[in-house]
């Protein structure tokens, strides 16, 4: 896996990169958007417990997958609230460790549950 952060942009604003190149064989997965319910149903209660949900998520899913959290280059992170971004992002920082996929984040009007603060979606890659 290659990044890319060309001194012709703006250097990243946070933990992601401009662009990820992979060369050769791999396999991919892509997530679906991940949010803050645990496997019981139940709603984490406020933007950091969401958070922690949709990373505890992320990591099952790419778990099933023979994956971690290193095999991910790119990945979209929703959120509702504008004043849940510092929250959201120390907790991304601490689970992505220094790991800098290519990553965008938005500010959404609703996601499909009105109780949902975040939503994450990923796309990871693997060498065969």
């Amino acid at each position: 896996m290659k990044k890319h952060n060309p001194s012709g942009v703006a250097g990243p604003f946070a933990t992601y990169s401009h662009g990820i190149e992979l060369e050769g064989p791999h396999r991919f997965l892509f997530g679906a958007g991940q949010t803050g319910v645990a496997a019981d149903g139940s709603i984490g209660d406020g933007i950091e417990a969401q958070t922690e949900l949709v990373w505890q998520n992320i990591k099952t899913v790419l778990a099933a997958a023979d994956m971690e959290i290193s095999d991910i280059v790119q990945l979209n992170m929703l959120l509702v609230d504008r004043q849940d971004h510092a929250a959201a992002a120390a907790i991304r920082e601490a689970v992505l460790d220094g790991h800098r996929p290519a990553s965008t984040l938005m500010y959404v009007a609703g996601l499909a549950k009105l109780e949902w603060l975040i939503e994450i979606d990923f796309i990871a890659a693997r060498s065969l």
